[in-house]
């Protein structure tokens, strides 16, 4: 479908819902909100610990072999992993724009917010370990930002409850979508 389709009969479908509806839709939006970035900054988060583990195993492996990445399928996880920070520092900043008087969200923002500094940090030293293809400093850099993101998850259970975002389970592949 074209976009000006799609946008037409959004517009026509809110417009036929009436002011009370489209204000109570409106209502939990920031909720919504808070959901949809905490966990969109979740799995970024998830995204750069995932990559940081591949590098830390294609640095540890003694002898090459097949499944083994090549230096530019390294470069490209050290890639990946520092837009995965990057991506959960927008979510991020989502989030602290919308709950400015949540002291308790804030003070978990602000260390989830130091913690990714210093994982870009590691991100820094991992590209130039890469670039001299030096192993053991890329493996000290991938385990420092597994040790880094793990510490922001701790923090992100903090920011879950002070949100009070409660954790749900995955639907079942059979279940019908949630109304």
């Amino acid at each position: 479908m074209k976009v000006a389709t799609v946008l037409g009969i959004a517009s026509m479908a809110f417009a036929m819902m009436g002011p009370s509806a489209s204000a109570q839709a409106t209502g939990g939006a920031k909720a919504r909100g808070d959901v949809y970035n905490f966990w969109q900054m979740q799995g970024w988060q998830q995204q750069t610990h995932s990559q940081a583990r591949a590098l830390y195993y294609y640095g540890q492996t003694a002898q090459p072999t097949p499944a083994q990445p090549t230096p530019a399928q390294a470069k490209e996880h050290a890639i990946a992993a520092r837009q995965g920070v990057v991506n959960a520092q927008k979510s991020l900043a989502e989030l602290k724009k919308s709950n400015p008087d949540n002291k308790e969200a804030l003070a978990a923002i602000t260390k989830i917010e130091e913690i990714q500094k210093k994982v870009l940090g590691h991100c820094d030293m991992m590209d130039k370990a890469l670039d001299k293809a030096d192993h053991v400093e890329m493996c000290s850099c991938c385990a420092d930002i597994v040790n880094e993101v793990d510490a922001a998850n701790v923090e992100m259970t903090k920011l879950m409850k002070a949100l009070k975002i409660e954790k749900t389970d995955l639907p079942k592949r059979d279940a019908p979508a949630p109304k």
